[in-house]
Parts: structure tokens; sequence; C-alpha cells
């Protein structure tokens, strides 16, 4: 199979990003998604070559997977682009990598296990932030505690940078399914809908809430700890949203209503705002004997930097033969440091 992959989406907003760094990194992936006048334009300026294609034509898609042997999936709401994409890199043999936070995606995707096994191929959803750095803690932690049974993992973004315009998007998509949380190994709705504790990143304690981030699904696939909640540090105003929010869910399986909320999405950050915004992770683990470990990852702005960084170093690996058949997670395929192979990142213990 040729040792080249498919970049999708790559004229979005961290899909850009993202073939911008890989040609700074020296890769040369193929350029894909719907606009061909954009797709052109930047395939032109990168040197670097494209296909035009929609994910409504099965068709199409599989033509598109000539020749390559990953994609590299930067298009969403991945909650209706995702499905096309990994039934085509079945049908062809080809490798499914996503920046997806989404856990729906994930349950569908966990759900072909055994389908990719029998195909060789590896489905690996979520090789961007989400959840790339928690994943590798999770991992880490749970070496230093091999008896654990809780985790808890926050996060905090301290600077100007805001969303990228898809993850406003995903957090609209996603309010309809509540907050999850892991017990006993089972994926539940959570008992509270704001909970909240307080948790140091190395300035001092701050308020996090709860929340559904990635990891609370695919820690437990990467670690086997069957109890995970996860938070993150919310200005008050979002945390009053998201608390009304969450009372108006069952208007938002309204198609309608989550278009009219999609209209407030605002354009990305600039890559200045980006360059002055910091990333920090916490996760504790805890086992029923009294054992306790913590520590904490401090690196660059998560939506497009971090994402971008953890996302390739996932690509390279994948280029070398670094894979494994059937639905995986980052961190469980390639190791707690992982993350360490992204600039700027340092880990503590405390």
């Amino acid at each position: 199979m040729a040792n080249t992959f498919l970049l999708y989406g790559a004229t979005g907003y961290v899909g850009e990003a993202m073939a911008r760094a890989c040609v700074r990194r020296g890769m040369a992936p193929i350029l894909a998604g719907r606009n061909a006048p954009a797709l052109s334009a930047l395939s032109r300026e990168l040197g670097l070559r494209h296909r035009v294609c929609a994910l409504d034509d099965a068709r199409a898609v599989d033509a598109m997977l000539t020749d390559v042997s990953a994609v590299l999936h930067c298009a969403g709401p991945f909650l209706f682009t995702s499905q096309p994409m990994v039934d085509a890199c079945l049908r062809t043999g080809v490798h499914y990598l996503d920046i997806t936070g989404e856990f729906p995606v994930f349950e569908a995707t966990a759900a072909r296990e055994m389908e990719a096994r029998q195909r060789g191929v590896m489905l690996m959803p979520a090789v961007g932030f989400d959840v790339v750095p928690t994943d590798c803690l999770a991992v880490y932690l749970k070496q230093r505690l091999p008896s654990a049974t809780h985790l808890m993992m926050a996060f905090q973004s301290v600077g100007p940078s805001g969303l990228p315009p898809g993850t406003q998007r995903t957090v609209i998509e996603l309010l309809r399914f509540g907050n999850r949380v892991r017990v006993d190994g089972r994926f539940v709705p959570a008992t509270s809908a704001m909970k909240t504790r307080l948790v140091d990143f190395g300035a001092g304690p701050v308020e996090v809430s709860q929340l559904t981030w990635g990891d609370v699904f695919t820690a437990y696939y990467s670690t086997g700890i069957p109890n995970i909640e996860e938070y993150t540090v919310l200005p008050s105003a979002a945390r009053q949203s998201l608390a009304v929010m969450q009372m108006l869910r069952p208007v938002l399986a309204l198609r309608w209503v989550r278009a009219l909320l999609r209209r407030g999405v605002k354009p990305g950050p600039s890559p200045s705002r980006r360059a002055q915004t910091v990333t920090h992770v916490w996760g504790e683990v805890t086992d029923g004997a009294g054992g306790q470990v913590a520590a904490r990852l401090h690196g660059p702005e998560a939506g497009v930097d971090w994402t971008v960084a953890c996302a390739l170093a996932v690509v390279e690996r994948v280029m070398q033969g670094e894979v494994q058949p059937g639905y995986q997670t980052p961190a469980a395929v390639y190791g707690a440091d992982l993350v360490m192979a992204c600039a700027g990142v340092t880990r503590e213990d405390l």
C-alpha cells in the first residue's frame, strides 16, 4: 500500500492548519474535501495533490482513497461525517484517524471493532487534543498506580484564544445528549448536570465543572479503570448557559433549534491569539486501599496547535507501519509518552 495519507477537510479552519503543518514537517498528504476552488488554491500554494469529493457518494469516496494507507479526517461535525468515511475505510482497507471529541462517534466506531480487525484496518478517532493529551495522562497515571479504580481528569485554557468554529458546532450538537460519566465500567448519564470541584493546575485551586470529554468513553479502553469523570474550567456565564441548555435538552433535539444556535458560531482565533494561550491538564487516580497518584501536563493552545501536533505525531507512526487493527485509542497503541512528542509539552508528578 502506498505510504501516503489523505487529509480530508483540508480547507476547514483546523484542516488548513494541519495541511500547513504537514508541509513544515516535510509530510506530503493528499488534500481532500468538497470545496473545489479552495482545495485547488491551497494545494497549489503548498505544492500538494488534491482530490475533490463529497461524502454522500460511496463510489466516489472509495475512489478518493485509492493509493493511500490512512485518512486523517478533519471535517466535522463527525456525528454526520464519520460513518461514511469509516465505511469507505473498511471497504478499501485504509486506516481511519479523526480529530473528533464526540462520544456518539466513539460508540459507533467501537461497535465496529470486529469488522475492523477482520479487514486489518485500524479505527482510531480522537487523535487531536481530544483525546491524546488526556489519554496519555490517564495511561501514565494507571502505570503509576496499577490498582486504580477511579480516574478524574480536568483541563484549563489560559489566554485569549477561543474555540475553533468546528468545536463550537460540535458543542451545539452534543448538548442534546446530556452529561455522561463512567460508573463501574458503564457509560451512563451523570446524576448531576453541573457538578463542580476544585483543581490546582499549578497556580492554586480553581473551580471546574463536570462535562463529557472524550476520556469518559475512551480512557476505559486505554486503562481499564471503571470509574471516570472529567471536568473543565468554565467562565460563570458559560456555566450558566450550559445549565439552561441542560434544561432545554428536549428542545435541542429539533434540528432547526440547533441550526439557530449555529448562527452564533464565531470565527476561529488568530495564530497570534493562539500563541498567547496555554493549556493545562490535571489527572488523579485512586484505588480502594487509599492509593492516590496525580500528575499534570502543560502545553500549547488546545483546539488547533496541540491538536495538530498530536494528530501528526499519530500519523507519523501510522506511516511507519505502527498500527493495530480494530478500534483503538491513541495511548493504548502508542503509549503514555506519545504526548511528549509534541513541542512545548511538559509533565509533572504531584
